[in-house]
C-alpha cells in the first residue's frame, strides 16, 4: 500500500485538499473491482496539519488528522493555498515552512514531493527546487520568479517532473497532479484507467493555450511611460511597426526606449507588439466567426502561414485549434438538450 501525505495549513483550499482524498479514494474501489482477490487497499491518502489538530479550513470544514508519521510517506504534497498577491503567497511559504525539516529525508528515501497552483510556493519555499525545474499558476508568474529566481519555472508547462520532485500549474491542474502520482506509484496502466473513469484528459500538456494576459494583475510600480506605450501600441496594433515613430512618441530615444523597455517589461517593443496582437487575435477568434485571414489583417499581418507559426509559438494551438477549443457559441448551454 503507499501512502500520500497531504500537508495542509488553515489557509487550505478546501476543494484542493478533499479532492486528493476522494481521488484516492476512488483509485481504491476501482483497484478493488479491477482486483477483487486483493485484501489490501492500494492507496491511503490522510492529512497533515501543522500541529497535529483537527485541521478547521475556511467555510467551518474541519477535517480530522491522522496520527501518521509522514516521514514515511512515499509522496508528499503540498496544498494549495487562499492567496491573491505577493504578500498572500509569501504567508502560504510560511504557513507551510513547519513541514520543510522532513523533507530532504523524504526524498532521500525515495518518496515523490508534489504541488499544484499555489501550493508550488510552498515547495519552492523549501529550497528544494532551486536550480531544478517546476511550473505554477500562470496567473502569478512575476511573483513566483520574484520570490525564487533560482527555479527554472516552465509555464508553458501543466505537470513537469524533475527527478522527484512534481509540479502542476493552475486550479484543476491537481488533477493531472493526482494522475501523474498514479503512474509513478501504481503504474501507467492504472493511471490511464483512473483518467478514463475521472474523465481527466491525460493529454494536457500545455497552459499556454488558458494564459489570457487581460488576467494578469497590473503591476503598480510600471513606469509611466511604459504605460503610454502599452496604450499607443495598442490602439496603432494593426499599423506597421517602427520604433523611431514609438520613440518619438515617448519623446525618447531609441537607444532608451530599447533600455526602458528591457528593464520594465523584459522585452523589447517588438516583441512586446507581437504579444499583444496575438492576444486581440485570441478575442477574435473567440468571439467571433471571422476568417481567419481576417483575423491576421486585423492584428497588422499579412501573411498567414507566418501568423499560424507566431501563433503556435505563443499558444501551443493553431488559430484553427485555438477557436475550436474556446470559441464562445451565442447560444452556448452548459447542458444542450437531446436531439432524440
Amino acid at each position: 500500500m503507499k501512502t500520500i501525505a497531504i500537508l495542509a495549513h488553515p489557509n487550505s483550499i478546501a476543494s484542493d485538499v478533499l479532492t486528493l482524498l476522494d481521488y484516492f479514494e476512488f483509485s481504491n474501489a476501482l483497484w478493488r473491482f479491477l482486483q477483487p482477490e486483493s485484501q489490501q487497499q492500494l492507496f491511503h491518502a490522510y492529512v497533515v496539519s501543522p500541529d497535529a489538530k483537527p485541521l478547521q479550513l475556511r467555510h467551518g470544514l474541519q477535517l480530522a488528522v491522522q496520527p501518521h508519521d509522514w516521514s514515511q510517506a512515499d509522496a508528499a504534497v503540498f496544498t494549495p493555498g487562499y492567496a491573491y498577491d505577493a504578500k498572500g503567497l509569501q504567508q502560504l511559504v510560511e504557513q507551510s515552512s513547519c513541514y520543510y525539516p522532513k523533507l530532504p529525508a523524504l526524498l532521500e528515501q525515495g518518496a515523490i514531493l508534489a504541488a499544484s497552483c499555489t501550493g508550488t510556493y510552498a515547495l519552492a519555499g523549501s529550497g528544494l527546487l532551486n536550480h531544478r525545474q517546476a511550473t505554477s499558476s500562470w496567473f502569478f508568474k512575476d511573483v513566483f520568479q520574484n520570490m525564487f529566481p533560482q527555479v527554472h519555472l516552465q509555464l508553458n508547462k501543466v505537470l513537469v517532473m524533475d527527478q522527484q520532485l512534481l509540479t502542476a500549474g493552475a486550479t484543476t491542474s491537481h488533477h493531472n497532479l493526482c494522475l501523474a502520482l498514479t503512474e509513478k506509484l501504481a503504474g501507467e496502466q492504472f493511471a490511464r484507467q483512473m483518467a478514463k473513469l475521472m474523465l481527466t484528459d491525460p493529454n494536457r500538456s500545455s497552459q499556454l493555450p488558458y494564459m489570457d494576459a487581460d488576467l494578469l494583475p497590473a503591476n503598480p510600480a510600471l513606469d509611466p511611460l511604459m504605460k503610454q506605450a502599452r496604450r499607443y501600441l495598442l490602439a496603432n496594433l494593426a499599423e506597421p511597426f517602427s520604433l523611431q515613430q514609438l520613440a518619438d512618441q515617448l519623446h525618447l530615444t531609441k537607444r532608451t526606449l530599447l533600455r526602458r523597455f528591457k528593464a520594465e517589461l523584459k522585452d523589447t517593443p517588438l516583441n512586446y507588439l507581437q504579444r499583444l496582437r496575438i492576444e486581440q487575435a485570441k478575442r477574435l477568434l473567440e468571439t467571433s466567426r471571422m476568417p481567419i485571414e481576417q483575423v491576421v489583417l486585423q492584428v497588422g499581418y499579412e501573411d498567414v502561414s507566418s501568423f499560424r507559426k507566431l501563433f503556435l509559438q505563443y499558444t501551443e494551438l493553431t488559430p484553427s485549434q485555438y477557436r475550436q477549443k474556446f470559441l464562445l457559441e451565442p447560444n452556448w448551454s452548459c447542458c444542450p438538450q437531446s436531439t432524440s
